[in-house]
């Protein structure tokens, strides 16, 4: 197991003490890195040679603090870009994220760039409408991701990849959804529709007990999941993983306690019969309980109702 930054190297002993992700300020310098005077930094960056995990440390110091200026001092100076460090920008002011981000832009670094084992920043802002049109904007590729087999800590990111997409379905906005499959997210390189149908509230685990969401965070997926079909998600996809998972989208929505998406998944041709690592979702609602069971019986005869009357 590596540390947040030894992608970065050790040129003295203190290098060691300095590679923390979240220093706190014990020096001059470190105080003039948060909140200034920006003549203290220039002062002891420019008086000796200083190590790039020096830099590296009021860089960060001045990222957390959004001190742009001397955020934008310190690069210029020699202040390294490690794999880890653009993740950090996340914790500065939203209002400021987008202008370091900007700086890192004129130092090399791009929104494609990989972390450790290739992830990519791109899944972590699907929530910043604002950062994420920034993002794609300046060519972030919504198809790279983490490795699957994370084979290699220092190494590229995949190229098919549907995290970003797959994220922003399980918890972003129809509108953040939209952005990525304009910008190219391939639907195909995952199971989108699964992390839609499945999407449960904050901290509830349909592993750990029954999931009962409100009917109006139920219903929020269903614009999004009607996206997904209409780009191209089939509705009885089967995922395909070394891994116990349910397998069909719904499945997934039986598991979160979603009624209101298990209606619609149904009346769009799911299949809740189709049998999965965890059963089918008539197998799981039977578990779930008697109501459930009815939503799915319902809507699979108002399905062949409706399918009567087309004939």
């Amino acid at each position: 197991m590596g540390s947040h930054f030894d992608d970065l190297p050790i040129m003295e002993a203190i290098d060691v003490e300095l590679l923390n992700p979240e220093p706190t300020c014990t020096s001059s310098f470190d105080f003039a890195c948060r909140e200034g005077p920006l003549s203290t930094v220039e002062d002891c960056v420019t008086s000796k040679l200083r190590t790039p995990a020096f830099l590296h440390r009021g860089l960060l110091i001045a990222i957390r603090a959004g001190h742009v200026e001397a955020v934008q001092f310190l690069l210029s100076h020699g202040a390294p870009i490690a794999r880890h460090t653009p993740e950090l920008v996340l914790r500065a002011s939203p209002r400021q994220q987008i202008e370091i981000f900007e700086l890192f832009l004129k130092h090399g670094w791009t929104p494609n760039n990989p972390g450790f084992y290739g992830a990519v920043i791109l899944p972590r802002v699907i929530d910043n409408i604002p950062l994420l049109s920034w993002f794609l904007a300046h060519g972030a590729d919504p198809n790279l991701g983490p490795q699957k087999d994370f084979r290699d800590r220092l190494g590229a990111s995949d190229t098919e990849s549907c995290v970003a997409l797959e994220t922003a379905s399980a918890r972003g906005s129809l509108e953040a959804v939209q952005m990525l499959l304009d910008a190219g997210a391939r639907i195909q390189n995952g199971t989108p529709l699964h992390c839609a149908a499945g999407a449960c509230p904050p901290g509830a685990n349909p592993h750990a007990g029954r999931v009962i969401p409100s009917k109006g965070f139920d219903a929020d997926r269903i614009p999004i999941m009607s996206l997904l079909v209409e780009k191209g998600a089939d509705v009885n996809e089967k995922t395909q993983s070394q891994h116990m998972v349910p397998q069909y989208a719904i499945v997934h929505a039986v598991m979160a306690g979603a009624m209101e998406r298990v209606k619609w998944l149904i009346a769009h041709g799911a299949d809740p019969y189709l049998k999965g690592a965890f059963g089918s979702a008539v197998n799981y609602a039977s578990f779930w309980g008697a109501e459930m069971t009815q939503v799915i019986e319902e809507a699979l005869s108002l399905k062949k109702t409706s399918l009567t009357i087309a004939s």
